[in-house]
């Protein structure tokens, strides 16, 4: 290929604006090709964080469930009679035991004795002071 020096050499024969004209030019090209490729980076970094977006909330939906999972054996544990029904008083006293304490925490529930009402009020949805583990 030509030197680029050569071709501004070329063109100081016809006018000496023309290399100053053709420098523009070249440095515009540039300019111009590097604010396509700029552009196809950032959109295609924009399309990966949106799909990321999407397997977080697939991934927080895939928590949750664990989550409730984990909750009805603990309450059919707890629970400890055929119909799995778990009474109040019976869901304080599982709160106490440090081993239940230690499987609640590792599906997310740090519950103790203090805030056992509080937790069982919340999933207790007719407040009758009883939760089937269904």
């Amino acid at each position: 290929g030509m030197d680029w020096g050569d071709a501004a050499d070329l063109l100081r024969g016809i006018s000496p604006v023309m290399p100053v004209l053709f420098c523009a030019y070249i440095s515009f090209a540039v300019l111009c090709t590097l604010n396509i490729v700029t552009g196809v980076f950032v959109e295609n970094a924009k399309s990966i964080t949106g799909s990321d977006t999407e397997n977080m909330v697939v991934e927080e939906l895939s928590a949750q469930e664990k989550r409730w999972r984990g909750m009805v054996i603990v309450f059919k544990y707890a629970a400890g009679n055929m119909d799995n029904v778990l009474e109040v008083n019976q869901f304080v006293e599982m709160c106490r035991d440090p081993v239940m304490q230690a499987y609640l925490r590792i599906i997310g529930l740090d519950v103790g004795p203090e805030n056992a009402l509080d937790l069982f009020g919340f999933i207790d949805e007719d407040h009758d002071g009883v939760v089937s583990a269904e």
